[in-house]
């Protein structure tokens, strides 16, 4: 399956991968951001093996000055994003009128002992800015943990250059507008 989020494609390998939808297009998170302002979402849900995926997706690139104040803050907006996507999974068990299987094999996977829940970050930022001013991985990885303990989840950040998934997803840039 592929999409487009963030001027990048991404490439999911369908063998390797279960219930996979582009969370922030679907009909249900919709309807929940029309009725609850502010609600966030990840771009991302899908199950791989024996894990739930939550991804969420920044592309920094030829934008770092404009974005500087929201990388900043980019631990409480994941936090936000997987906490309000979770409860629209709720709410697309309970009221969806056409993707209710699709929420309950999220939620089913998340309550049964022994699955993993795992929420990557996909940031790709300018390779040309000198690495003391990128966001160091491992700064941003422990503030994500601290962010997300109640969930009991892996929290990694990603990007092209360090793809966790390698074989199940591949991500290229597309070409500037």
């Amino acid at each position: 399956m592929e999409f487009s989020e963030s001027r990048l494609r991404f490439e999911f390998r369908e063998v390797e991968w279960n219930a996979l939808v582009k969370y922030d297009d679907e009909t249900d998170y919709q309807k929940l951001k029309n009725n609850v302002p502010k609600t966030k979402a990840v771009d991302f849900v899908g199950i791989s093996n024996e894990n739930l995926y939550l991804i969420e997706v920044k592309n920094y690139r030829g934008h770092r000055i404009a974005s500087k104040p929201k990388i900043e803050e980019l631990d409480i907006i994941l936090a936000q994003k997987v906490r309000d996507t979770l409860a629209g999974m709720v709410g697309g068990v309970r009221n969806s009128t056409h993707r209710q299987e699709l929420w309950a094999k999220h939620l089913a996977h998340l309550a049964e002992k022994g699955k993993k829940l795992q929420v990557i970050l996909w940031m790709e930022e300018d390779s040309r800015v000198p690495a003391r001013l990128k966001v160091s991985a491992g700064t941003l990885t422990k503030q994500l943990k601290k962010r997300m303990s109640w969930l009991s989840c892996q929290v990694i950040v990603a990007n092209k250059a360090n793809n966790p998934l390698e074989g199940k997803l591949q991500v290229d840039f597309l070409a500037e507008p």
